[in-house]
Order: C-alpha cells, then sequence, then structure tokens
C-alpha cells in the first residue's frame, strides 16, 4: 500500500484506462476473482515503483508482462515449497529437520533454483547430483549416461554460473529432499508432482529476470523464512520457545546455530517474546535490521524496519541496540522505552506508551496526529493506492482504531473531519477537501 500526496496524472491514466482490462484478462487465467484483483493490483504498485509510467508506449502489453512475471513467482515458490516439503513428509521422523531449519532451507531452495535458471537439465542434474547427492564424476556420468570428462565439463559450466554464496546455501538443505524438488530429470512420485515440476521448468525463464530481482527487497520478502502480506498478522513459535510476531508485510529470516539466534528483519515489524527451551540456553537471541542489531536480555521487544533507521520499543526487561557502522557505541533500552537508531547513530530513549504496541492487539492509535501521518500508517494494512490531497492533509486526528477493517475506518472520517471519500475502485482511493 502506498501513499501519494499527488500521483502523476499519467499514472492515473493508465489505472483508469486499464485496470479493469488487466483484472479481466487475469481472471481468464486464474479463475479466481480474488487472486486477480489482487495481482493486478500488485501490478500497478509495481509500475508507480519503476518510475518509467511516462516512458510506457504500449500499456497492455507492458501490464501482461508485469503480470505474468508476478505470477510466475507466485507460482515459483509454491512449487518449490511444496515439493520440498513432501520430500521431507516422507523422511523417517528421526531425520525430519526442525520448523526453523525447514524455514531457512526454503530460503535457500529458492535462492539455488534462481542461480540454477537457465542451464540445460543435465548441467543441472549434473550439479545437483554432486552438490545434493555426493556422488562422484564417475558416478554422475553412469547416471547420466554421459562421460567422465563430459560431467567435469558440465560441473565447470554450473559452477560458474552458482555463485559461492549461493553455493554455500546447500548446507541448509536435506541433500534428498532439496534434490527432489530441484531436480528436472528426477522421476517424479505422482502425477501432481509431474505436474508441478513441469510447471516449475516451464517458468524458468521467468525466475531470473523478472520484475522483481533475486536480490530486491520485494523478492527477497517473499523468500524470506517467514513472511506476512498486506493486512496479515501471524505468529511463530521457534524451536527455542521464542514468539515473533509478524505485523502487515512483515519479513523475517531465522538462523539458529550453535552459537547465536538470530533473526534478520527483512521489511515491516515483528514483536519477540523470547524464550528457552533447555534451561543452559546461552545462545544470544539477536535482531539484525539494515542498520545494526538488538540483543535480547530476557525481553519483550518490537521493531520497526524504516527507511535508513531501525526503530525498537521494550515492553519487558531490556535490549542493547548496536549501530552497524559505529563502533563500540551500544545503546541499552529498557522496558517502557523506546529509541531509533541509523547505521551510524542512537537516538535518545523516550518514553514508549502502550500506543507503540497497539498493532499486535489489532489495532492503531492515533493521538492528535495529522491526517497524512495517520493515512500513511493505515495505508500499510491495505492494498492499493491511497491519496491525500495538500489542502487537508495537516488536520488532526485522535482515536483507536481496530485494523481488521480498513475501508470502514475511512468511511468514517467524514464524520470526524472536513473532507470527502472519492474512490475509484476499492484499491484507489483519495481523500481531498469535502
Amino acid at each position: 500500500m502506498s501513499v501519494n500526496p499527488l500521483p502523476s496524472p499519467t499514472f492515473e491514466t493508465l489505472y483508469l484506462d486499464h485496470h479493469a482490462w488487466l483484472r479481466s484478462w487475469l481472471h481468464r487465467r486464474l479463475d479466481n476473482s480474488s487472486e486477480a484483483s489482487d495481482l493486478a493490483q500488485d501490478t500497478f504498485v509495481n509500475v508507480i515503483t519503476t518510475g518509467y509510467v511516462e516512458e510506457i508506449r504500449e500499456p497492455r502489453p507492458f501490464l501482461a508482462t508485469i503480470a505474468r512475471r508476478l505470477l510466475a513467482h507466485r507460482h515459483r515458490r509454491h512449487i518449490l515449497e511444496s515439493a520440498y516439503l513432501e520430500a521431507l513428509a516422507a523422511l523417517p521422523p528421526d531425520c525430519t529437520p526442525a520448523p526453523e531449519t525447514r524455514l531457512m532451507a526454503l530460503q535457500a531452495l529458492q535462492e539455488v533454483d534462481l542461480a540454477l535458471a537457465g542451464l540445460p537439465p543435465a548441467i543441472k542434474e549434473a550439479f545437483l547430483l554432486a552438490q545434493l547427492e555426493g556422488l562422484t564424476y564417475e558416478q554422475i556420468a553412469a547416471r547420466l549416461d554421459v562421460s567422465t570428462s563430459s560431467v567435469k565439463q558440465y560441473l565447470a559450466r554450473a559452477n560458474r554460473q552458482c555463485i559461492d554464496s549461493v553455493c554455500e546455501r546447500f548446507n541448509q538443505l536435506h541433500g534428498a529432499a532439496a534434490y527432489q524438488a530441484l531436480s528436472p530429470m528426477r522421476k517424479p512420485a505422482s502425477p501432481g508432482r509431474r505436474k508441478s515440476i513441469a510447471l516449475l521448468l516451464g517458468l524458468g525463464a521467468a525466475g531470473g529476470a523478472g520484475v522483481f530481482g533475486s536480490r530486491s527487497q520485494p523478492w527477497q520478502q517473499l523468500a524470506a523464512d517467514l513472511h506476512t502480506g498486506v493486512g496479515e498478522q501471524r505468529e511463530w513459535t521457534l524451536s527455542d520457545g521464542t514468539r515473533v510476531l509478524l505485523n502487515t508485510s512483515s519479513a523475517v529470516n531465522v538462523r539458529f546455530d550453535g552459537d547465536q539466534r538470530l533473526l534478520t528483519l527483512v521489511a515491516g515489524e515483528i514483536r519477540v517474546i523470547t524464550g528457552h527451551r533447555t534451561t543452559n540456553e546461552e545462545r544470544p537471541l539477536l535482531v539484525q535490521t539494515a542498520e545494526g542489531r538488538v540483543r535480547a536480555l530476557g525481553t519483550a521487544f518490537t521493531v520497526r524496519q524504516q527507511d535508513g533507521r531501525t526503530e525498537v520499543a521494550v515492553q519487558q526487561s531490556a535490549v542493547e541496540m548496536t549501530p552497524v557502522a559505529a563502533t563500540g557505541s551500544v545503546r541499552l533500552l529498557h522496558a517502557g522505552q523506546r529509541a531509533w537508531f541509523t547505521a551510524a547513530d542512537i537516538g535518545p530513549a523516550l518514553p514508549a506508551s502502550a500506543d507503540h504496541a497497539a498493532w499486535t492487539l489489532g489495532a492503531m492509535v492515533a493521538d492528535n496526529m495529522r491526517l497524512d501521518d495517520f493515512l500513511m500508517e493505515l495505508g500499510r494494512y491495505r492494498r492499493g493506492v491511497l491519496r491525500c490531497d495538500p489542502a487537508v492533509a495537516g488536520l488532526r486526528l485522535s482515536g483507536v482504531f481496530p485494523l481488521k477493517d480498513t475501508s470502514a475506518i475511512l468511511a468514517m472520517l467524514p464524520a470526524s473531519l472536513p473532507v470527502r471519500i472519492r474512490s475509484v475502485s476499492r484499491y484507489w482511493v483519495t481523500i481531498d477537501k469535502k
């Protein structure tokens, strides 16, 4: 969801002229009205972020191309997850990885698949057999019915394409299960699985060159171990008993090893309530953001990733904040306090009221808040474009607003402020002067 004071008239024209067409086009392919609406909206939001609206010469082919790629990413992730989890389900109980290990493995699976996209099936198969099955050149040659020298050439080409950082991700995968999910040549176990693998291979061309690159934040967010959609909140309990609640449009990667328990906040906002499944748990629990790290000291706290800075509020006990570029700079934050930090600086400790954690109860609190700021915050919980006319941006309002129905919140604004609501669709809303 984005909030724009005055979006380009060119974009508004593009939306009004082609949104209904794109939604109908997607509906014919998905046979699902709700998914078609969501994907159409995601397509236009993506157009906004490109910044090339005025350069579009053929709108409908352009929009269709973006929509196809977004759909490909969605299918690709679902297929990989299903294939990997299906293979894990067939393992003996004592070989089944822990939940957080499976979550990390799914992200690794995505990265490996993207790195290998476009390789011929035989080369990809040889690489997977070497990395995941541990076979020798001779064994791979026998499996593929080729010469040993061919296998060496295959692996040399695959290694050039699969960068070291991605190869290391194989360590997080259960070899047999990952091979089942990624292999283009292994015989599928069922017709449903055969269909999934075929679709996965068919989408290969779109995987590496889609609208969202493998290193862009939207793709990282979709590929994260834990993630929520727009307007969604969800809680996970990790292997040590730590509870992690994700707010709307948030994403977290989980890495637990022998030395630490690390949560990397890719986007959005989380609440963490630390847990210790064993009494001798000594590994620190850390939350990594783009600006630095937050270390839990037996506590409950929230962390929000914003543009260029991290906001932290502590509800119980204390945390340590350490900016990534401020060597030796550490700030202790106690219960009832909040603060922000950038990569090089830490802001002052301020009182943290219950309002800052209201989202964990499904509510949003406004205390004499500017209307444009209110709409910006509300926009995090809605899909689409939410416009605010500068003539009313400075109006102020207060109240507690349940986030379950954001449309109801917008509908009540004219009752308390001199504004009117204009809706092109449920995805395009403008608030201007009455």
